[in-house]
């Protein structure tokens, strides 16, 4: 439902309507993020050549809903906030009143609907706002901002160099296109990112070896760029992980005993598996690849006639493993279950680095076919 959609974590603390207001509480991030969808397909629509006039007036009274509906929740917020000055100071506060205020104050200052509905543009930021990958993506920026300005200064001089040597090699012969530096690095920037629009094309060979040159330059940077961000997504993504599993190991009664270090070793080991209400998480006969603790939820081991649940703090599929063979029953979710999942070449290196786990998964084994038996 859109009214249990997670918010943002810069809006006011609680969950309830006293906290946001009515108007929040019902609207969600969800709520937002359509409202600001429906607002640009009219913002777009509205730019759109030999438009009916008949449609004029319903895309501006859409326009004028949606920055009405947006500046009404920026109020809500403002006055359920505890601190309203510095929650209004806040990034998502300023996205907030970003998004209300333009297209209102457009037609208050005398604006003709159509330049109004520009200011539409800006509801574009919710999505940002409201969208938790881009808190991750500004998070993976800034933890590796030192290595993108580093490669982001190289650039600036390759191009700064680039576009004095094309001025100096070029400019007797093009002095239309290369008569000053500044002139010449528009031909910079286009060589180095391999754009090549080929308005400016050197005709001197030692232009041509130049641009030569700075193409192969741009592609080492742009390759760079792109290493680097993606080791902050996977490092930043491996950290999340970590932390998820750590947080759902250290609740599990069958760890309680363990030492932190072997803890942090299975949370790094561990991966974690949603599975819905009567999914099958593994069938009886398959190959015996990985074993799984029960983080939440409850799952129903079936074997045969018999029906064994398993709920929180206990896991299965242990066998498989230690005996080499294959799955000898089938486990179904009987609930919304999480999952935690090691793989039989993990579990096999850790047994063999942290006996006490082996010992407490045997001990733990050892009870529970005393407990079927009886």
């Amino acid at each position: 439902m859109v009214a249990a959609a997670k918010r943002s974590p810069e809006d006011p603390p609680g969950g309830s309507r006293a906290a946001h207001g009515l108007l929040s509480h019902r609207l969600g991030a969800t709520g937002e993020q359509l409202l600001a969808c429906l607002g640009l397909v009219a913002f777009l629509a509205g730019t759109l050549p030999d438009l009916p006039a008949t449609y004029e007036g319903a895309l501006t009274a859409v326009c004028v809903a949606v920055a009405l509906l947006f500046a009404l929740l920026y109020l809500l917020r403002l006055r359920h906030a505890p601190a309203r000055l510095n929650w209004a100071m806040t990034p998502a506060a300023l996205i907030d009143l970003v998004a209300a205020a333009p297209v209102p104050l457009a037609f208050a200052l005398g604006a003709s609907p159509w330049t109004a509905r520009l200011f539409g543009i800006f509801w574009a930021l919710k999505l940002i706002r409201l969208n938790p990958a881009f808190g991750l993506f500004a998070r993976v920026l800034h933890n590796e901002r030192q290595p993108l300005m580093g490669v982001t200064a190289v650039f600036v001089v390759v191009v700064l160099f680039a576009a004095t040597a094309a001025f100096l090699a070029e400019r007797r012969v093009q002095p239309e296109a290369f008569d000053s530096v500044p002139a010449a690095l528009w031909w910079a920037v286009a060589t180095i990112t391999t754009t090549g629009y080929g308005d400016r094309v050197p005709a001197t060979f030692a232009g041509r070896l130049l641009a030569g040159a700075v193409m192969v330059s741009g592609i080492g940077l742009f390759a760079l760029w792109a290493g680097i961000l993606a080791s902050g997504f996977s490092q930043e993504l491996r950290r999340r992980e970590f932390l998820e599993s750590w947080d759902l190991v250290v609740r599990l009664p069958l760890f309680r005993d363990l030492g932190a270090p072997a803890l942090s070793e299975i949370a790094r080991l561990l991966k974690v598996h949603h599975a819905r209400a009567d999914a099958v998480v593994v069938r009886q006969g398959q190959p015996g690849d990985s074993m799984y603790f029960v983080a939440e939820g409850e799952v129903e081991v079936r074997r045969g006639d018999r029906r064994v649940r398993l709920a929180a703090g206990q896991f299965f599929g242990e066998m498989a493993l230690i005996a080499g063979g294959p799955r000898n029953a089938t486990v179904v979710a009987l609930v919304q279950t999480r999952l935690l999942r090691l793989d039989v070449i993990d579990f096999r290196g850790l047994a063999a680095r942290q006996p006490e786990l082996l010992r407490v998964i045997e001990a733990e084994n050892a009870r529970r076919s005393a407990h079927t038996a009886e």
